[in-house]
């Protein structure tokens, strides 16, 4: 598929979602302003010390590290083990798919989107945990990758469409699983409101 194909569906699909399903607060404003941001600002880039940024990914590190300085002592240590843990798988996938690419048997952005939420998984049990590391851990992953191709003098975008392409999937199926989990409780409460109105 073309590059950045699952990020402007995904984003389209959740800014519609929002705008026109969710409930009307503080929250839902501020999602559907992200997630026009991210999308406003995915096609634009700026130089950091002979590295090239995208603007969506500055978006996202400064909103990620906003709720990070919020944890503090041992949720903080154990937060910077996850995100360091989730930059290296990262990057190491990348090393893998540029220098041995016999092995990807699968769409690459798939693979390392299944990765990315299998750590997740792994590290937090709570969604917003886990969407959390998952962020930090790519765009410092992708940070990692770009400076280790600087010194061979290969270029490399920091947050292009394709990282964004995988940062998507894998924050899709998070958001996939986390309604499937609710699903049941849903369901109960739905059939527990039927059976009291049965009764009265």
């Amino acid at each position: 598929m073309v590059e950045g194909s699952y990020f402007y569906w995904l984003s389209w699909f959740l800014w519609i979602v929002y705008t026109f399903f969710a409930p009307k607060n503080r929250t839902r404003l501020l999602i559907c302003l992200y997630v026009l941001l991210l999308i406003t600002l995915s096609i634009h880039e700026i130089t950091v010390y002979s590295f090239s940024v995208s603007l969506a990914c500055i978006l996202m590190l400064i909103v990620s590290y906003f709720f990070v300085m919020r944890q503090r002592g041992k949720a903080f240590i154990y937060f910077a083990f996850a995100s360091a843990s989730l930059t290296m798988l990262y990057a190491a996938f990348h090393f893998l798919l540029l220098f041995d690419p016999v092995w990807v048997f699968a769409e690459a952005t798939w693979l390392l989107a299944l990765a990315l939420l299998f750590a997740s998984f792994a590290l937090y049990r709570s969604f917003y945990d886990r969407l959390l590391v998952l962020t930090v851990g790519c765009c410092q992953g992708d940070f990692l990758y770009a400076f280790v191709l600087k010194q061979f003098s290969f270029p490399h975008l920091i947050g292009s469409l394709s990282f964004l392409d995988g940062w998507a999937l894998a924050s899709a199926c998070l958001f996939g699983w986390q309604w499937l989990e609710q699903l049941p409780i849903y369901i109960d409460a739905r059939f527990q409101k039927r059976a009291r109105e049965v009764k009265t």
